[in-house]
This record gives C-alpha cells, structure tokens and sequence, in this order.
C-alpha cells in the first residue's frame, strides 16, 4: 500500500512528538531536582555558618575572660604569696612543737614546700596546693591512731639470735639467710590522734611517753603497760577495734 507523502509527514512528525515528548519531561524533573538540591546545599552553609559564628563568639568571650584573668594575676599572687609564707612558718612552727613522731616524713614535705616557696619559676597554683596537702596531713594526723615498730627512744637495744645482726645508724638490722637486712625493733610505738605519744617494750616491761613540756621521755607506771598494748594491737589491726584506756596528758 502505498501512503502519501503529506500523509507520512504527519506520521513522522507525530512520531517525533510522542518521542520527544518524555525526554523534554524528564529534563523538567531533573532541573527541579537540582534546583531543590542547591537550595538544601544553601540553607546547610547558611547553618554551618550560624554555628561558626556561635564558637567564635564563645570563644571570644573566654579570650576576654582570659585576658581580664591575665591582668589580675598580679594582684593575686601580690596577695596569696605572702600568704603561703606564713602557712609554711606556721607549719614548721606546729611540726618543731608537736610529738616527734613521722619526723622521716614531716620534715621532708616541709622542707620541699620551703624550697617551692623560694622559687620564683613554681607556679603560685603549685605552691598553693602543696601547702594545702601539707596541712590536710598535718590536720589529719590529730584524728588517727597509729602504730608503729621502732627502737627505744632512748636507749636502743640489740637482741641477738640464732641470726647475725648488725648495728646501723638507723637501727637494728637482721641478716637472714639470703643476706637480705631486715629491720628488727625492740619495741612499738603507739600515737592516740595528738592526745598523746607513747613507746612499748616488746617484751612488755616497759612503757614511756614523750613529754611536750619537757621535750623528753619519761616512763609510765607499769599498770598501764595492758592499755597500751592493747592500744598497739588495735592500731596494728592485729585486734579487732574496742574501747580502750589511754594515757592523758595535758600539752603545753
């Protein structure tokens, strides 16, 4: 069958729109996508943006916290210098007229806190909280009571044994076997807070207390030897924990 060429025409131009027609759809769908997709790009910068300038404002605002710090720090440490020296003073003070007790301890803490006072390249913050610490221990040592293993205070003992001893500036030492020194003491003393300091003979015929008055031991009479063995024994948790008598003595 033959078709006629206007005919045709027309059919190929219909042909040509029904083609067309879907790619031009799809061009339109894709342009609002884009379109959609930069505006969403937008409001997201435009947020980002927001929360930037939200920290460097708070950022700001420290700096200039910093700064007004920065220019007061002289002030402070004009201030709070001369007051750590008189901390120091007065717990060297407090440690020279207590019992002579932790004194390998004591001393050494107070001596590094002197030192710290005296440099000029420790921090102010440095020295502050190391007087601090110094008297936290100071304060609570006047709320504990503590044993410990020692020499007579006045007149230290060597007791020999079926081991070699030696005698060293810091007490008695043992030898054993494996010629390890172990410390050996001939008695204990006990400390009741700050109400009183006191040295037990390990055979127990013996008891003394340190003297604030007189700066001195002197002994105790013997009925109270029980007390403070009993005291040694609670302290070194070697008993359990139990009223018990202790001796009183007013300080100075």
């Amino acid at each position: 069958m033959i078709i006629p060429t206007k005919v045709k025409a027309l059919a190929v131009a219909g042909l040509a729109a029904v083609i067309l027609a879907p790619t031009a759809f799809a061009q339109s769908s894709g342009s609002e996508a884009s379109y959609k997709a930069v505006l969403q790009a937008i409001a997201d910068q435009k947020t980002s943006l927001a929360q930037q300038e939200f920290f460097v404002a708070q950022q700001a605002a420290k700096i200039n916290s910093l700064n007004s710090q920065i220019e007061g720090l002289d002030d402070l440490k004009a201030t709070i210098e001369p007051m750590l020296g008189k901390m120091t003073t007065s717990i060297a003070g407090k440690i020279k007229s207590d019992y002579p007790f932790e004194l390998d301890r004591r001393l050494p803490r107070l001596q590094s806190l002197e030192a710290s006072i005296k440099d000029p390249n420790t921090a102010v913050g440095d020295k502050y909280r190391k007087a601090l610490n110094i008297y936290k221990l100071e304060v609570n040592y006047g709320q504990s009571m503590e044993a410990k293993k020692g020499n007579h205070p006045i007149n230290p003992t060597i007791r020999v044994g079926d081991d070699r001893y030696e005698k060293e500036e810091s007490g008695e030492v043992k030898i054993d076997k494996n010629g390890n020194k172990v410390e050996k003491f001939d008695g204990s003393f006990l400390r009741y807070g700050r109400l009183a300091y006191v040295y037990l003979q390990a055979d127990g015929t013996q008891a003394m207390r340190y003297d604030l008055n007189a700066n001195e031991w002197v002994d105790l009479p013997k009925n109270s030897i029980a007390d403070i063995r009993r005291g040694v024994k609670i302290a070194s948790g070697e008993a359990a924990p139990n009223v018990v008598n202790v001796p009183m003595f007013p300080n100075p």
